[in-house]
């Protein structure tokens, strides 16, 4: 498994993971209370990160 992030700290209690293996993308999110792990293949991937971006310019547009 090839780390594409490692465990990166985003805020105090919010830690994120990106790992690649064959034909998935692992994305890994965990704060103190949850964790969550995703696997994509590439297209799902492409389609996580477009909503992602999506949702950050109204997030920006709103604030």
């Amino acid at each position: 498994m090839e780390e594409i992030i490692e465990e990166k700290k985003l805020g105090e209690k919010l830690t994120l993971g990106v790992q690649a293996e064959a034909d998935e993308i692992g994305i890994y999110l965990a704060s103190e209370d949850v964790s969550a792990s995703c696997a994509f293949l590439p297209e799902e991937w492409n389609k996580f990160v477009a909503a992602v971006k999506e949702a950050d310019e109204k997030i920006k547009q709103k604030f």
